[in-house]
């Protein structure tokens, strides 16, 4: 055999190999994609569902609020959606269709659940410190991150604070009408009872304003990263 045609089966090799490597690694691709795909769609469908069930929880136990006022589960389930929520926007982007309808929906429950803590407050006899905390994932909130770094720790160290976090940019009329009334020029904002802040406030700074509301700390105290 001359050696130009051992060169002409060698290569012939090598592209068939190369090529078989490459429709594999396709294939591999679009498996992993598609596992990817439906385990997003399977979380989105989860917080549909979990939506359904906290209106009806809050149509249950509006009727005696003051029975459930220490009662946990649907602060702890919110914070769980948000969870979900924050994984579906890494995976699809933040102007994904989907994303900014589960956005607003959570919104809402947020909104209602706020509603419901006030009235608890107004009228069981308690002190819970509630926050509106406005933020934006765009380029102009640098400090936003941090300053959900923080707003998380107060609410892990404080037992007593209770944090609502809004999409400043999501369009909706329940969430216009809060920053409206209390007056929310941009992000990140938070409002602390009735007060507002247009500004960014630091770990020490927020402590004394939580405190000054009647928060108290707990003994086993979560380290700040």
């Amino acid at each position: 055999m001359s050696r130009q045609k051992v060169n002409f089966t060698k290569y012939l090799a090598v592209f068939a190999i190369t090529t078989l490597i490459f429709i594999v690694g396709i294939l591999v691709g679009n498996y992993f994609s598609s596992q990817k795909l439906e385990q997003i769609d399977y979380i989105g469908q989860d917080l549909k569902t979990d939506t359904l069930a906290m209106e009806l929880q809050y149509e249950i136990i509006a009727e005696n609020p003051c029975e459930h006022v220490n009662s946990t589960p649907l602060q702890e389930e919110l914070y769980e959606m948000a969870s979900k929520l924050d994984y579906m926007e890494n995976r699809l982007g933040e102007g994904n269709r989907d994303v900014l309808e589960l956005k607003k929906q959570y919104s809402l429950l947020e909104i209602r659940h706020w509603l419901f803590m006030k009235k608890t407050n107004k009228e069981c006899g308690v002190n819970n410190t509630l926050i509106l905390y406005f933020y934006s994932n765009e380029d102009d909130c640098p400090k936003c991150k941090t300053q959900g770094f923080i707003l998380t720790w107060i609410r892990k160290n404080y037992p007593s604070v209770y944090v609502y976090a809004f999409d400043y940019n999501i369009e909706n009329a329940a969430l216009q009408t809060l920053k409206e009334l209390y007056g929310v020029e941009g992000t990140p904002a938070m409002v602390i009872d009735k007060e507002t802040y247009n500004e960014f406030i630091g770990k020490e700074m927020m402590e004394k304003i939580v405190q000054r509301h009647g928060a108290e700390k707990i003994s086993d105290e979560t380290p700040f990263i």
